[in-house]
């Protein structure tokens, strides 16, 4: 039996804990997490709408290490169990520690009503048989494809197919998590086919680490005598960034004067260093600037208020954030059509696709923009509509409305299954 919301806003939500596998640090009175890890602002916003909420999640009682930002709970509590930053490593950990885990979840649920848990996460499952052995309701947030994700896309060998086992595994007991839930909410419309087969109250919702007043508004891009295209991601090889250099060379020897700026960490520095002789071949090196690992937040926004095309050349991919942040900045996007890029970019209405691992096609597609100005205007409002639905706020109003349906027993309405139809 739910207990009844406090009688605040309509879609008051009872006693919640929220499970994540996003790694916080605790250190001197003070709560971190890593600097890409932005469901905590997710989590802040639902508070607002929960008799109270508590966050669930791997703790670290140590200053954070690298790049890390302050966490603000606001009303939220947060609980930490033991910490593991990759999911290889949960399988080592927890050996020796399920039953004490066991045993905080327990008591942590016992005194909610309500139990939110976020995939992918090795242990959503059994974390969910507690909520049910306690008679708790559940609702799964699937964040991300985890059998297309980069991490397992890039893996080769005894890797991959032990990448592949977990990946399976972790599947399966995501469906069946969700065929027990409440309500199940997808990020990106790809992965609804999935999950609604075995739950008919499965919801689209969009990734919510945008804040409205961190949105930015401008008519148009790409009125300057010399264009900026903008790469935000890791120098991995799933990023296909040697495609993007060629089709920036095939664009500078048509006349076309861009200039490329790629923002993020050589996580692969060998590839780094052929991506840099690549640049070097091509005549790019007065074009191209590579400028490193950018913490989220103003700095990062800084590049991409300046650029005036997104570009993301990726030949395998889950969901990129970096998709919903362009828009939220004005940028038309191109990206490739791959991974879970199609579910959340249509191509000619608010972005435009293009086959992986073809030059010619991604700098035909910059053109297009470039000469198109009412294409590109089109796709720049539009972005900035979907841009508005995939802040924490909307999603955080919009979820917490749609879990309270389901805790009444109410329909959702057509609206909850298709991401390009959300409503407010």
């Amino acid at each position: 039996m739910v207990n009844a919301p406090d009688p605040r806003p309509e879609t008051a939500l009872p006693g919640t804990v929220l499970v994540l596998n996003e790694v916080f640090y605790s250190h001197e009175g003070r709560y971190y997490c890593d600097c890409d890890s932005h469901w905590w602002r997710f989590a802040g916003r639902l508070a607002e709408y929960s008799r109270d909420l508590t966050l669930y999640v791997p703790l670290a009682k140590t200053a954070p290490r690298g790049a890390a930002m302050a966490v603000s709970p606001g009303r939220m509590k947060i609980e930490g169990r033991f910490f593991y930053k990759r999911i290889e490593e949960y399988y080592v950990r927890i050996i020796g520690r399920r039953r004490r885990m066991h045993r905080q979840a327990a008591r942590l649920f016992a005194d909610a009503d309500l139990v939110l848990l976020r995939v992918p996460s090795p242990d959503a499952l059994p974390l969910a048989r507690i909520a049910w052995r306690l008679g708790k309701p559940t609702v799964l947030f699937v964040g991300g494809d985890v059998v297309i994700g980069t991490a397992y896309a890039e893996a080769r060998g005894l890797k991959a197919a032990v990448a592949r086992w977990m990946a399976r595994r972790i599947r399966q007991a995501e469906l069946r998590i969700a065929a027990r839930s409440l309500l199940v909410a997808v990020w990106g419309t790809g992965l609804l086919p999935q999950f609604s087969r075995v739950n008919p109250q499965t919801v689209v919702a969009a990734s919510p680490h945008i804040s409205v007043e961190e949105i930015w508004r401008r008519p148009d891009t790409a009125q300057g005598d010399t264009l900026t295209l903008v790469r935000v991601a890791g120098c991995l090889r799933t990023k296909g960034m040697e495609y993007l250099l060629q089709a920036v060379a095939a664009l500078r020897h048509r006349g076309r004067r861009v200039r490329l700026e790629v923002i993020g960490a050589p996580d692969d520095p060998a590839y780094y260093q052929e991506l840099c002789g690549l640049s070097r071949r091509l005549g790019l090196d007065d074009c191209v600037t590579w400028r490193g690992y950018v913490k989220f937040g103003p700095d990062l926004f800084d590049f991409y208020r300046a650029a005036d095309i997104h570009v993301v050349s990726s030949i395998s991919e889950g969901v990129p954030r970096c998709i919903a942040e362009g828009r939220a900045f004005g940028l038309p996007t191109v990206a490739t059509r791959v991974g879970g890029i199609p579910s959340i970019v249509r191509d000619g209405a608010d972005g435009l696709l293009v086959e992986p691992k073809n030059a010619e096609a991604l700098a035909a597609a910059v053109e297009r923009l470039i000469d198109d100005g009412d294409l590109r205007r089109r796709i720049i409002r539009e972005g900035y509509r979907l841009a508005e639905t995939e802040t924490a706020e909307f999603q955080a109003r919009r979820l917490a409305t749609l879990m309270g349906k389901a805790l009444r027993g109410e329909p959702l309405g057509r609206a909850a299954t298709d991401l390009h139809i959300l409503e407010g």
